[in-house]
């Protein structure tokens, strides 16, 4: 009777009870792996989202500190006898998607021709296996009297949404009709620049591309 007793109190979990507490620990380990895989997610989109930003940002930058240069050194400064090419004339052509400026832009006494201007990607090699990284917005530089057609370097923002990204305003605040024609070119005493830019990749957990948007304004001081 003792020896029965003693062998009912060893009895080990049922085959139920095993299954429940697995079921319980799928359930458990599902959910944290699932949290896993959305931080990962998450961390992908505001990795992306860091990368358009920096990019955008410096790109703007460069944009202000080239307008803040432009019509420099001026005319006045060679007191009449600078040559053509010595010879900063500022904003030299205004749109929505194109600039054009004249201006000592990297202080190196030399005038240069600095142009932002949309490349809508068509015409991109399609050798070498490079995936085509625009729509895009360029900057190219070179020194002022350089033959047209001449082989230049540039800087770009890549994947660009839109078509329109400058703004003209004059000195009271004013906004000019783009393209600016030659009157207006002088009125423009600021310029916008607002830029979108798209990710590679898709937010999985928003259901939508990524896109971060910034502007900056630049005035012209020797316009």
């Amino acid at each position: 009777m003792n020896k029965n007793k003693k062998h009912s109190r060893q009895r080990g979990f049922t085959l139920i009870e095993l299954l429940m507490v697995v079921l319980l620990l799928s359930i458990v380990v599902g959910a944290v792996f699932s949290q896993i895989d959305r931080a990962q997610v998450r961390y992908r989109v505001e990795d992306q989202k860091v990368d358009l930003t920096q990019q955008e940002r410096e790109f703007i930058d460069q944009f202000t500190r080239d307008l803040h240069q432009a019509g420099y050194p001026s005319a006045a400064m060679y007191g009449g006898i600078g040559t053509a090419n010595q010879i900063a004339l500022g904003l030299t052509s205004l749109s929505r998607n194109d600039v054009v400026i004249e201006g000592d832009v990297d202080g190196d006494g030399l005038v240069d021709t600095v142009e932002y201007s949309y490349f809508d990607g068509s015409g991109w090699p399609a050798t070498g296996g490079a995936p085509n990284p625009c729509p895009c917005i360029r900057r190219s530089q070179v020194p002022k009297g350089t033959a047209a057609g001449a082989t230049t370097t540039f800087t770009q923002v890549q994947n660009v949404v839109g078509t329109t990204f400058f703004t003209a305003f004059d000195a009271s605040g004013g906004t000019i009709t783009l393209p600016a024609s030659a009157s207006d070119l002088a009125k423009i005493k600021t310029v916008q620049i607002t830029l979108t830019t798209q990710g590679a990749a898709q937010d999985s957990d928003a259901h939508t591309s990524i896109q971060v948007t910034m502007t900056g304004m630049a005035r012209l001081v020797n316009n």
